[in-house]
Protein backbone atom coordinates (compact mmCIF):
# COMPACT_ATOMS: atom_id res chain seq x y z
CA UNK A 1 0.00 0.00 0.00
CA UNK A 2 1.38 3.47 -0.84
CA UNK A 3 1.87 6.12 1.84
CA UNK A 4 1.35 9.05 -0.53
CA UNK A 5 -1.01 9.84 -3.39
CA UNK A 6 0.09 10.50 -6.94
CA UNK A 7 0.54 9.14 -10.44
CA UNK A 8 2.60 5.98 -10.98
CA UNK A 9 5.61 7.16 -12.98
CA UNK A 10 7.36 3.79 -13.18
CA UNK A 11 6.22 0.22 -12.65
CA UNK A 12 9.25 -2.01 -12.20
CA UNK A 13 7.58 -5.39 -11.71
CA UNK A 14 5.25 -7.77 -13.51
CA UNK A 15 2.56 -10.18 -12.42
CA UNK A 16 3.92 -13.40 -10.82
CA UNK A 17 7.45 -11.97 -10.60
CA UNK A 18 9.69 -12.92 -7.68
CA UNK A 19 10.96 -9.88 -5.75
CA UNK A 20 13.43 -9.46 -2.91
CA UNK A 21 12.87 -7.51 0.28
CA UNK A 22 13.61 -3.81 -0.29
CA UNK A 23 13.33 -4.06 -4.08
CA UNK A 24 11.61 -1.07 -5.71
CA UNK A 25 8.21 -2.08 -7.07
CA UNK A 26 6.94 1.27 -8.35
CA UNK A 27 7.71 4.99 -8.22
CA UNK A 28 4.99 7.56 -7.54
CA UNK A 29 5.16 11.17 -8.73
CA UNK A 30 6.57 13.16 -5.84
CA UNK A 31 7.35 16.60 -7.28
CA UNK A 32 5.07 18.35 -4.78
CA UNK A 33 6.64 16.51 -1.86
CA UNK A 34 10.14 17.20 -3.21
CA UNK A 35 9.36 20.91 -3.46
CA UNK A 36 8.07 20.97 0.12
CA UNK A 37 11.16 19.09 1.26
CA UNK A 38 13.49 21.54 -0.52
CA UNK A 39 11.60 24.48 0.98
CA UNK A 40 11.79 23.02 4.49
CA UNK A 41 15.48 22.26 4.02
CA UNK A 42 16.18 25.85 2.91
CA UNK A 43 14.28 27.20 5.91
CA UNK A 44 16.26 24.97 8.25
CA UNK A 45 19.56 26.11 6.71
CA UNK A 46 18.43 29.73 7.03
CA UNK A 47 17.68 29.21 10.72
CA UNK A 48 21.05 27.54 11.25
CA UNK A 49 22.81 30.48 9.57
CA UNK A 50 20.88 32.85 11.83
CA UNK A 51 22.08 30.82 14.82
CA UNK A 52 25.69 31.35 13.74
CA UNK A 53 25.06 35.11 13.58
CA UNK A 54 23.36 34.90 16.97
CA UNK A 55 26.41 33.18 18.45
CA UNK A 56 28.66 35.94 17.11
CA UNK A 57 26.34 38.57 18.57
CA UNK A 58 26.49 36.82 21.94
CA UNK A 59 30.29 36.81 21.84
CA UNK A 60 30.26 40.50 20.94
CA UNK A 61 27.93 41.22 23.86
CA UNK A 62 30.32 39.43 26.24
CA UNK A 63 33.22 41.51 24.92
CA UNK A 64 31.15 44.68 25.35
CA UNK A 65 30.50 43.78 28.98
CA UNK A 66 34.18 43.11 29.58
CA UNK A 67 35.11 46.43 27.99
CA UNK A 68 32.49 48.28 30.02
CA UNK A 69 33.72 46.65 33.24
CA UNK A 70 37.29 47.71 32.40
CA UNK A 71 36.07 51.29 31.88
CA UNK A 72 34.22 51.06 35.19
CA UNK A 73 37.41 50.05 37.03
CA UNK A 74 39.28 52.91 35.35
CA UNK A 75 36.52 55.36 36.25
CA UNK A 76 36.53 54.12 39.85
CA UNK A 77 40.30 54.53 40.06
CA UNK A 78 40.09 58.05 38.62
CA UNK A 79 37.31 58.93 41.06
CA UNK A 80 39.37 57.65 43.99
CA UNK A 81 42.35 59.73 42.88
CA UNK A 82 40.31 62.90 42.37
CA UNK A 83 38.48 62.26 45.64
CA UNK A 84 41.76 62.30 47.49
CA UNK A 85 42.80 65.49 45.64
CA UNK A 86 39.44 67.08 46.42
CA UNK A 87 39.85 66.49 50.17
CA UNK A 88 43.44 67.71 50.12
CA UNK A 89 42.68 70.86 48.09
CA UNK A 90 39.69 71.58 50.30
CA UNK A 91 41.94 71.65 53.33
CA UNK A 92 44.48 73.77 51.48
CA UNK A 93 41.71 76.24 50.59
CA UNK A 94 40.70 76.48 54.24
CA UNK A 95 44.38 77.12 55.12
CA UNK A 96 44.56 79.81 52.46
CA UNK A 97 47.34 78.07 50.54
CA UNK A 98 45.46 77.88 47.19
CA UNK A 99 42.96 80.07 45.44
CA UNK A 100 39.27 79.24 45.21
CA UNK A 101 39.56 79.07 41.43
CA UNK A 102 42.09 76.26 41.72
CA UNK A 103 39.85 74.48 44.21
CA UNK A 104 36.79 74.80 41.93
CA UNK A 105 38.78 73.25 39.09
CA UNK A 106 39.61 70.18 41.22
CA UNK A 107 36.00 70.01 42.43
CA UNK A 108 34.71 70.09 38.86
CA UNK A 109 37.04 67.26 37.87
CA UNK A 110 35.87 65.25 40.89
CA UNK A 111 32.15 65.70 40.02
CA UNK A 112 32.89 64.80 36.39
CA UNK A 113 34.62 61.61 37.53
CA UNK A 114 31.53 60.69 39.57
CA UNK A 115 29.36 61.17 36.51
CA UNK A 116 31.73 59.06 34.43
CA UNK A 117 31.49 56.28 37.01
CA UNK A 118 27.69 56.33 36.86
CA UNK A 119 27.85 56.31 33.06
CA UNK A 120 30.18 53.29 33.04
CA UNK A 121 27.84 51.40 35.36
CA UNK A 122 24.87 52.26 33.10
CA UNK A 123 26.80 51.00 30.06
CA UNK A 124 27.42 47.68 31.86
CA UNK A 125 23.72 47.32 32.73
CA UNK A 126 22.76 48.05 29.12
CA UNK A 127 25.27 45.51 27.79
CA UNK A 128 23.99 42.85 30.19
CA UNK A 129 20.40 43.53 29.14
CA UNK A 130 21.41 43.16 25.49
CA UNK A 131 23.15 39.87 26.31
CA UNK A 132 20.03 38.57 28.08
CA UNK A 133 17.91 39.53 25.08
CA UNK A 134 20.30 37.77 22.70
CA UNK A 135 20.31 34.63 24.85
CA UNK A 136 16.50 34.62 24.98
CA UNK A 137 16.37 35.00 21.20
CA UNK A 138 18.83 32.13 20.88
CA UNK A 139 16.52 29.81 22.82
CA UNK A 140 13.66 30.73 20.48
CA UNK A 141 15.92 30.22 17.46
CA UNK A 142 16.96 26.77 18.69
CA UNK A 143 13.29 25.84 19.01
CA UNK A 144 12.68 27.10 15.47
CA UNK A 145 15.59 24.98 14.21
CA UNK A 146 14.19 21.87 15.91
CA UNK A 147 10.81 22.58 14.34
CA UNK A 148 12.43 23.06 10.92
CA UNK A 149 14.35 19.79 11.29
CA UNK A 150 11.11 17.98 12.14
CA UNK A 151 9.50 19.42 9.00
CA UNK A 152 12.48 18.31 6.90
CA UNK A 153 12.28 14.80 8.30
CA UNK A 154 8.52 14.69 7.71
CA UNK A 155 8.80 15.74 4.06
CA UNK A 156 11.78 13.45 3.58
CA UNK A 157 9.59 10.53 4.64
CA UNK A 158 7.07 11.54 1.97
CA UNK A 159 9.80 11.82 -0.68
CA UNK A 160 11.22 8.41 0.22
CA UNK A 161 7.69 6.97 0.26
CA UNK A 162 7.47 7.71 -3.46
CA UNK A 163 9.54 4.58 -3.93
CA UNK A 164 7.23 1.71 -3.09
CA UNK A 165 9.45 -1.15 -1.93
CA UNK A 166 8.78 -4.79 -1.21
CA UNK A 167 8.40 -5.34 2.55
CA UNK A 168 9.31 -9.03 2.19
CA UNK A 169 10.80 -11.39 -0.37
CA UNK A 170 8.20 -13.32 -2.31
CA UNK A 171 6.11 -13.60 -5.46
CA UNK A 172 3.95 -10.77 -6.79
CA UNK A 173 0.28 -11.50 -7.30
CA UNK A 174 -2.97 -9.63 -7.87
CA UNK A 175 -1.17 -6.69 -9.49
CA UNK A 176 -3.84 -3.98 -9.82
CA UNK A 177 -1.84 -0.93 -11.00
CA UNK A 178 -0.33 0.18 -14.28
CA UNK A 179 2.01 2.95 -15.29
CA UNK A 180 0.04 6.19 -15.19
CA UNK A 181 -2.45 4.93 -12.60
CA UNK A 182 -3.49 7.26 -9.81
CA UNK A 183 -2.91 5.79 -6.35
CA UNK A 184 -4.00 6.93 -2.91
CA UNK A 185 -2.67 6.15 0.56
CA UNK A 186 -3.74 2.78 1.98
CA UNK A 187 -5.12 1.59 -1.36
CA UNK A 188 -4.04 -1.93 -2.19
CA UNK A 189 -1.73 -2.09 -5.22
CA UNK A 190 -0.63 -5.71 -5.22
CA UNK A 191 -0.08 -8.75 -3.05
CA UNK A 192 3.18 -10.53 -2.25
CA UNK A 193 3.18 -14.15 -1.19
CA UNK A 194 6.15 -14.25 1.21
CA UNK A 195 8.92 -16.73 0.51
CA UNK A 196 9.01 -19.81 2.80
CA UNK A 197 5.73 -18.78 4.45
CA UNK A 198 3.43 -21.58 3.26
CA UNK A 199 1.71 -23.89 5.70
CA UNK A 200 -1.28 -26.21 5.76
CA UNK A 201 -4.42 -25.70 7.79
CA UNK A 202 -6.05 -29.11 8.12
CA UNK A 203 -9.50 -29.31 9.69
CA UNK A 204 -9.55 -32.63 11.54
CA UNK A 205 -12.58 -33.97 13.32
CA UNK A 206 -12.63 -33.56 17.06
CA UNK A 207 -12.72 -37.35 17.31
CA UNK A 208 -9.41 -37.62 15.44
CA UNK A 209 -7.15 -35.35 17.52
CA UNK A 210 -6.97 -37.44 20.70
CA UNK A 211 -3.61 -39.00 19.79
CA UNK A 212 -2.23 -36.04 17.84
CA UNK A 213 0.50 -33.81 19.22
CA UNK A 214 3.05 -31.27 18.06
CA UNK A 215 5.92 -32.61 15.99
CA UNK A 216 4.12 -35.59 14.50
CA UNK A 217 4.93 -36.37 10.88
CA UNK A 218 2.29 -35.60 8.25
CA UNK A 219 2.04 -36.91 4.70
CA UNK A 220 -0.09 -34.98 2.24
CA UNK A 221 -0.86 -34.65 -1.44
CA UNK A 222 -2.29 -31.78 -3.44
CA UNK A 223 -5.56 -32.29 -5.27
CA UNK A 224 -3.90 -30.52 -8.19
CA UNK A 225 -0.94 -32.95 -8.22
CA UNK A 226 -2.13 -36.20 -6.60
CA UNK A 227 0.91 -38.11 -7.80
CA UNK A 228 3.41 -36.07 -5.74
CA UNK A 229 3.75 -36.76 -2.03
CA UNK A 230 4.87 -34.05 0.40
CA UNK A 231 5.71 -34.23 4.09
CA UNK A 232 5.41 -31.92 7.03
CA UNK A 233 4.97 -31.70 10.82
CA UNK A 234 2.22 -30.60 13.15
CA UNK A 235 3.05 -27.11 14.43
CA UNK A 236 0.05 -26.16 16.55
CA UNK A 237 -3.63 -26.67 17.30
CA UNK A 238 -6.32 -24.03 17.16
CA UNK A 239 -7.56 -22.89 20.61
CA UNK A 240 -11.17 -23.49 19.52
CA UNK A 241 -13.20 -25.23 16.86
CA UNK A 242 -13.71 -23.63 13.49
CA UNK A 243 -17.36 -22.85 14.20
CA UNK A 244 -16.40 -20.62 17.13
CA UNK A 245 -14.49 -18.28 14.81
CA UNK A 246 -17.20 -18.17 12.15
CA UNK A 247 -19.12 -14.96 11.43
CA UNK A 248 -22.33 -16.52 12.81
CA UNK A 249 -21.44 -19.02 15.56
CA UNK A 250 -24.23 -21.53 16.18
CA UNK A 251 -26.13 -20.98 19.40
CA UNK A 252 -28.43 -23.71 20.67
CA UNK A 253 -30.74 -21.43 22.65
CA UNK A 254 -33.96 -23.39 21.96
CA UNK A 255 -32.86 -26.53 23.80
CA UNK A 256 -33.15 -28.70 20.71
CA UNK A 257 -29.67 -30.07 20.23
CA UNK A 258 -28.42 -32.18 17.35
CA UNK A 259 -24.88 -33.26 17.97
CA UNK A 260 -22.53 -32.33 15.11
CA UNK A 261 -18.89 -33.39 14.99
CA UNK A 262 -16.77 -30.27 15.18
CA UNK A 263 -13.61 -29.53 13.20
CA UNK A 264 -10.35 -28.42 14.84
CA UNK A 265 -7.93 -26.45 12.62
CA UNK A 266 -4.42 -27.91 12.87
CA UNK A 267 -1.44 -25.98 11.47
CA UNK A 268 1.09 -28.15 9.63
CA UNK A 269 4.51 -26.99 8.43
CA UNK A 270 5.82 -28.12 5.05
CA UNK A 271 9.21 -29.80 4.71
CA UNK A 272 11.62 -28.83 1.90
CA UNK A 273 10.76 -30.58 -1.36
CA UNK A 274 12.05 -30.43 -4.97
CA UNK A 275 8.56 -29.49 -6.12
CA UNK A 276 7.75 -27.07 -3.30
CA UNK A 277 6.98 -24.39 -5.91
CA UNK A 278 3.84 -26.36 -6.81
CA UNK A 279 2.39 -25.69 -3.35
CA UNK A 280 0.41 -22.47 -3.59
CA UNK A 281 -1.92 -20.69 -1.17
CA UNK A 282 -5.54 -21.74 -1.43
CA UNK A 283 -5.00 -25.23 -2.86
CA UNK A 284 -6.77 -28.22 -1.35
CA UNK A 285 -4.78 -31.06 0.21
CA UNK A 286 -5.35 -34.49 1.68
CA UNK A 287 -3.34 -34.80 4.90
CA UNK A 288 -2.63 -37.95 6.89
CA UNK A 289 -0.97 -37.82 10.32
CA UNK A 290 1.39 -40.62 11.31
CA UNK A 291 0.28 -41.25 14.88
CA UNK A 292 3.29 -43.49 15.52
CA UNK A 293 5.76 -40.60 15.22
Amino acid sequence: MPKISGEVLELKIKENQFVKKGQILAIVDHQDYQAKYDQALSLMQLKQAALIVQDENEKSAHFSIQEAESNLYAAQAELDRLGADYKRYKQLLMDGVITRQRFETIKSQYVSAQAQLYKSQAIINTAKSQLASIQASRIQLLADIDNAKAAVNLYQVDVLAAQIKAPVSGTVGNLSIRKGSRVNPQSRLLAIIPEHSLYIEANFKETQIEKMHKGQKVNFTLDAYPGIRFTGKIESFSPASGSIFSMMPSDNATGNFNKVVQRIPVRISIDPHPHIALVKPGLSVIAKVDLKT
